[in-house]
């Protein structure tokens, strides 16, 4: 009896032992690792904002008002969008008070444009009764000679490129209904399928 009690004993020691050894060798490991510090906020590069984008700046065309024959006062016009006839005839509208309404769209084709006035516009109306000073017109024909060249000179400017001659975009006026333009009060008129050009002395 006393024989196993000792060989109980030996094996509780051994096993002790062997778990002893083995947590041993499990912990090493542990204490072998180096720990990894903590990261601080305070070295942490802060993220640099995009700077904001310039706002896209207006490009700038001519207005043109006068006559082939007197010359022409040039006006820059600033504009945001795709610049179009329609926008350039309302501008000289809009800088000297004569009514330029449109009738229809202007329309492009090879090599040139085709512009129609509304009967209700200054071209068949005459100047306005309150005039400004700075376009002032004296006359119906010194209205309309004003009116025809001006746009003309103003469509041909915008829409021909750097190295392009403007003298080779033609413009055509029609009247309403598809009409030849005629201005019966001072004995002018153009036919429809030739291009614009007052002619003096007729």
């Amino acid at each position: 009896m006393k024989q196993k009690g000792k060989i109980r004993l030996l094996l509780c020691a051994f096993v002790t032992a062997a778990l002893l050894a083995g947590c041993g060798s499990q912990s090493a490991p542990e204490q072998s690792r180096t720990p990894t510090p903590p990261v601080s906020t305070d070295t942490l590069t802060p993220s640099t904002p995009k700077p904001a984008e310039p706002p896209v700046q207006g490009q700038t065309a001519t207005i043109y008002v006068g006559t082939k024959a007197g010359g022409f006062a040039e006006y820059p016009l600033e504009y945001e969008e795709e610049l179009t006839p329609e926008i350039l005839i309302q501008s000289i509208a809009d800088l000297t008070g004569w009514d330029l309404t449109l009738a229809e769209e202007v329309t492009s084709g090879k090599g040139g444009m085709s512009v129609c006035l509304a009967n209700t516009s200054s071209l068949f109306s005459g100047p306005p009764e309150s005039q400004r000073d700075e376009f002032h017109m004296f006359s119906a024909e010194q209205l309309a000679e004003t009116i025809l060249d001006s746009i003309q000179k103003t469509l041909q400017e915008g829409f021909t490129g750097e190295d392009g001659d403007p003298d080779a975009l033609d413009i055509w006026y029609y009247a309403e209904d598809n009409q030849p333009l005629e201005l019966p009060d001072i004995g002018r008129s153009w036919p429809i399928d030739q291009p614009y050009q007052w002619v003096a002395g007729e």
